[in-house]
């Protein structure tokens, strides 16, 4: 029994650990789009007569930070799923001469 929780655990260390590099990878890609420059060129029939404006943008702290905490957790919920679900129809064992 021992055998298995330490099993359980390390199955859900492994998928949180997997969600936060998740999480991480998706903020950092999140940051970078955010932090580009974003310009709008309205058509004009004069060749060097080019207007442009920028957009507002928006905040997105808020979606990094649910990035790197949603990561995680959402890892250690299939984790623990996977521990409890997944791998006991994988490991099941059978029983010779019953097929």
């Amino acid at each position: 029994m021992n055998g298995q929780r330490r099993s359980a655990t390390a199955t859900v260390l492994v998928f949180a650990g997997f969600g936060l590099v998740c999480g991480l990878v998706g903020a950092a890609v999140l940051w970078w789009y955010a932090s580009q420059p974003f310009t709008i060129y309205t058509a004009s029939y004069q060749p060097h007569d080019l207007r442009s404006f920028h957009i507002e943008t928006v905040s997105v702290n808020r979606f990094i930070i649910g990035l790197i905490i949603g990561g995680p957790l959402f890892g250690t919920a299939v984790g623990a799923l996977v521990s409890m679900t997944g791998w006991n129809l994988v490991r099941r064992e059978r029983m010779i001469g019953t097929d």
